[in-house]
């Protein structure tokens, strides 16, 4: 977006938008779109120029939620497979560089590079200049963080998912506006409803490389998360303790009961649509 000399960011991003916007307009849906599509644009901009002319006094840069340089993991957080609790756990204290935790795996890898430049711009202090890194160091630092940190993620029954996406309390609430099974019928990614969409059409999309390619050192099922604790606490020589605590589940939301909503026509509906996911992971419905 080209910036107009006189104009706020705001006032800019408003008239990109949404042009066509006014008092008469009859697309009520659009105009909310457009006032939450502009939110998140003025957050990205604060927080990038916060990052960029420098962060207050005390204040700690950190890059994501979902990524611990103290502990050296790396959590996929794929949206609603029961993530919060475990970033709750994991999350370092600081200012995230981006505040989205539903990253990718290759996001996060790509990531990690601007997040090391970001620490190491403006700290010299010293001539001649001989404590700052290169960037070649920086890079050959991103791809060594990236390849030795553990990575893993959480996965979940795709018909489950989906009656919990429907359900959802935050994001884009669909359920008083259309039945479940049309969203059954558009529900084409695994990202729908969410406010930062990744358009990954299946979870394991999430954690593959350009090449389709796992990059992740382990994945269980959101299904099997006591299992998972030890399993996490040993690969990570004792790094990770998660301790049981509640769910933080939707009291509207039927995903436990999710078998009573659908119908034969929407069951294969997800089915197909989501085969990857229930192929790889071996979910039946």
């Amino acid at each position: 977006m080209a910036l107009v000399a006189g104009l706020s960011v705001t006032d800019q991003f408003r008239a990109t938008a949404c042009p066509a916007q006014g008092r008469d307009s009859e697309l009520p849906s659009n105009r909310c779109y457009a006032e939450r599509a502009m939110k998140s644009f003025k957050q990205m901009y604060h927080g990038f120029r916060r990052i960029v002319w420098g962060l207050p006094k005390n204040e700690r840069l950190i890059l994501n939620e979902a990524v611990n340089f103290e502990k050296e993991v790396i959590f996929i957080a794929i949206p609603k497979t029961g993530t919060t609790s475990v970033r709750r756990q994991m999350q370092q204290e600081g200012t995230p560089l981006i505040s989205n935790p539903h990253l990718s795996i290759t996001q996060v890898r790509d990531s990690i590079y601007v997040y090391l430049l970001m620490r190491s711009l403006g700290c010299n202090k010293v001539f001649p200049t001989i404590a700052v890194p290169t960037d070649r160091e920086l890079r050959d630092r991103a791809r060594a963080v990236f390849e030795g940190f553990f990575k893993f993620a959480a996965v979940r029954n795709p018909w489950a998912r989906a009656v919990s996406l429907y359900y959802r309390r935050e994001g884009i609430q669909v359920r008083k506006r259309i039945s479940f099974e049309e969203f059954c019928v558009n529900h084409v990614y695994a990202s729908d409803t969410c406010v930062h969409p990744t358009l990954h059409r299946n979870q394991i999309d999430w954690l593959c490389d350009e090449n389709g390619n796992c990059l992740m050192d382990y994945i269980y099922k959101v299904e099997e998360f006591d299992i998972a604790m030890n399993e996490i606490f040993e690969r990570t020589n004792g790094r990770i303790c998660f301790k049981k605590t509640k769910a933080n589940k939707n009291p509207r939301s039927r995903s436990e009961q999710y078998r009573e909503l659908y119908t034969e026509r929407t069951k294969k509906l997800i089915a197909k649509r989501f085969e990857k996911d229930i192929d790889y992971f071996k979910y039946t419905f």
